[in-house]
């Protein structure tokens, strides 16, 4: 009986020991895996720390750029502000001397055209040579003129360069291509000029002739007589080849004598 007792007492002893020493063994499986989770957390609190740093470098790197490209645009944009005020300087100092121009060339507008209307009755008294052409360019200088687009001394200007091309035909022997009324038609044929002295045509079917004054206009003068014709062929001929001196018989000729 008392063996059977103490049996018991055993085994209720091991029984308590085993429960009991289990419970420091799981105990210590959480502490371990707490560890472990402590462990984790730190190293990815570590790791967005060093991402944060990283962001911030990068964010401190690019307000530094942003810093720098915006001194760089206040610098163009002071650059260009005064270069803004330099370009309204000088406008405004061209817009003054350009009044003062005009101003001073009022006085000379009635001169300049009168000069105009002095050589556009000296061009129209002269050979046929693209006439038309040569009053339109006097028209528009004198229509610029009145328009206020150009000043007095532009004016006087160009028409002096007119002018000195008007003197330079009348001293050159050349063949050139204009259009002529022949029998009521325009018909574009060579014209051999002889400064401004006398013109003569040639059609592209070999017809050839002159102009002549018919009261206050010109008109162009065929000539079907074999001689006249061969004269003036021979005249075209020799501008052609540049044989600029010579002596020439040519017929409706305001001078006698030789060319060059």
């Amino acid at each position: 009986m008392a063996h059977r007792f103490a049996s018991r007492s055993f085994s209720i002893c091991a029984a308590l020991a085993l429960l009991f020493g289990a419970v420091p063994v799981a105990y210590a499986a959480d502490l371990d895996t707490m560890a472990q989770t402590l462990s984790e957390m730190r190293r990815q609190v570590e790791q967005l720390s060093a991402d944060l740093t990283l962001q911030k470098e990068d964010l401190r790197g690019r307000l530094r750029a942003l810093d720098g490209e915006k001194a760089e645009l206040q610098v163009q944009l002071r650059q260009q502000e005064l270069r803004r005020s330099q370009l309204q300087q000088a406008l405004d100092s061209e817009k003054e001397v350009r009044a003062e121009l005009v101003a001073e060339g009022q006085a000379l507008t009635p001169a300049v055209v009168e000069s105009i209307a002095m050589v556009r009755s000296s061009v129209q008294g002269s050979m046929p040579f693209r006439l038309q052409e040569r009053l339109d360019e006097l028209d528009k200088l004198e229509g610029e003129l009145k328009a206020e687009t150009i000043t007095p001394r532009e004016a006087a200007q160009r028409l002096w360069s007119f002018s000195e091309d008007e003197l330079r035909l009348s001293k050159e022997n050349a063949i050139d291509r204009q259009v002529i009324t022949l029998d009521g038609e325009e018909v574009l044929v060579d014209v051999a000029r002889l400064g401004m002295v006398a013109m003569y045509y040639k059609t592209e079917a070999g017809q050839v002739g002159w102009a002549v004054r018919d009261g206050g206009a010109w008109v162009w003068q065929r000539t079907d007589e074999t001689t006249e014709q061969q004269q003036i062929l021979e005249l075209f001929d020799a501008l052609e080849k540049q044989i600029r001196v010579g002596f020439f018989e040519l017929p409706g000729a305001l001078v006698a004598g030789g060319v060059q």
